[in-house]
């Protein structure tokens, strides 16, 4: 009996022996996987993405469980054009069940940009989507599917994320999600829903009073349905509203306001303009236009000639001007005209520009005072 007692009792130290020594091995064996571990971040830091992407091989086949070294993996797969292998490699990990929800937040974000270098944007968002909702307060995430909703021209959805970022960006905001409104519209009206792509143009002026395509596709809606007036209203308030934006209705109002009769209304609207912006080219060449048609001369060459001043770079009012010099048979000032332009034409065909940053010179210089450059000046 004694003797049966004692070979119990050395089994079970045995097994106890056993146990500490395997527990210590095991223990021993799974301390070298950290280190593996952040040796393949640090070669990932490095550029050396062959031998990380081998580093973290070596670390799942000795623990299944490191998750990141998984998602790393297929990372690098992605950069080097395998982005459908790295995607089958995040694919896997959502069947798990030992991902955390932290990890599958991570992995559908890779999931995501695995589709987006596959260009398929309309799986891309719909992984972009899932991250969000589990995380909506994350901004990276909120501003990727944002990207993603306005290359797919999901305007509705682009504008309800911008909505929720809104709080972010202040007054900035606004403008975009009165561009993702006006965006909408446009869809509709290009269906030719006119009075609903309305709706939605004038909820992007609610949004954002100076959103200016909202203004001219609103009246361009009118036009389409025979509403001159209607149209003439909403582009005279976009020019009331952003004045230094009138130049793109103006050529609109002209047509509309000459098909209705009342062409004469032009010139109080280019004065109005002129009243808040003296330097609108667009308002004071319509006005010369205007007396030009009446037969009023004298006054079409005053006009041109303030925006000649006022706009040197430009040649149309100078051209104007020659076309009046030639009708009134003005000789003379059709001649000191043309020497203007002759100087002019000197001026720009005897500059010299650097070749690194375009600064202007009337001479040939050999060391650029705005860069440094040197030899780089060039006509």
């Amino acid at each position: 009996m004694e003797t049966i007692l004692i070979v119990f009792l050395l089994a079970v130290l045995a097994l106890v022996v056993i146990y500490v020594y395997y527990d210590r091995f095991r223990r021993e064996k799974k301390s070298n996987y950290p280190t593996a571990y952040i040796e393949g971040l640090r070669m990932m830091l490095e550029s050396r993405d062959e031998a990380a992407f081998s580093r973290f091989r070596d670390v799942i086949a000795e623990d299944s469980t490191n998750i990141d070294a998984y998602i790393r993996i297929g990372n690098i797969l992605r950069k080097y054009n395998k982005a459908d292998k790295a995607l089958q490699v995040h694919k896997d990990l959502t069947l798990r069940h030992d991902v955390s929800p932290e990890e599958k937040f991570i992995v559908l974000e890779a999931i995501a940009r695995d589709y987006e270098a596959l260009e398929d944007y309309h799986s891309a968002r719909a992984a972009l989507q899932e991250a969000y909702d589990f995380n909506p307060e994350n901004t990276a995430i909120a501003e990727k599917l944002e990207r993603t909703c306005t290359r797919l021209a999901d305007w509705e959805g682009a504008f309800k994320i911008r909505e929720k970022l809104a709080r972010h960006d202040g007054a900035g905001a606004r403008s975009k999600m009165a561009a993702y409104k006006f965006f909408q519209g446009q869809q509709l009206y290009d269906r030719k829903k006119y009075h609903d792509a309305r709706i939605i143009f004038k909820d992007a002026i609610h949004t954002d009073a100076d959103c200016v395509p909202a203004y001219i596709w609103i009246g361009d809606s009118y036009v389409a349905e025979n509403r001159l007036e209607d149209a003439v209203a909403i582009w005279k308030k976009l020019i009331q509203t952003v004045p230094q934006e009138a130049h793109l209705v103006l050529g609109r109002l002209k047509k509309a306001l000459f098909d209705l009769g009342r062409f004469g209304v032009i010139s109080d609207i280019c004065r109005d303009i002129l009243s808040v912006s003296k330097d609108n080219l667009e308002a004071r060449l319509t006005l010369a236009e205007y007396h030009l048609k009446k037969g009023e001369y004298n006054l079409a060459i005053e006009h041109l000639s303030v925006a000649a001043d006022n706009n040197p770079n430009s040649y149309l009012p100078s051209l104007e001007l020659a076309r009046l010099y030639l009708i009134t048979d003005d000789k003379e000032k059709l001649a000191g005209l043309l020497d203007n332009f002759q100087s002019r034409r000197d001026a720009v065909e005897g500059e010299y520009h650097c070749l690194e940053c375009g600064h202007k010179s009337q001479s040939k210089i050999w060391h650029c005072p705005s860069c440094q450059a040197v030899n780089s000046f060039v006509k």
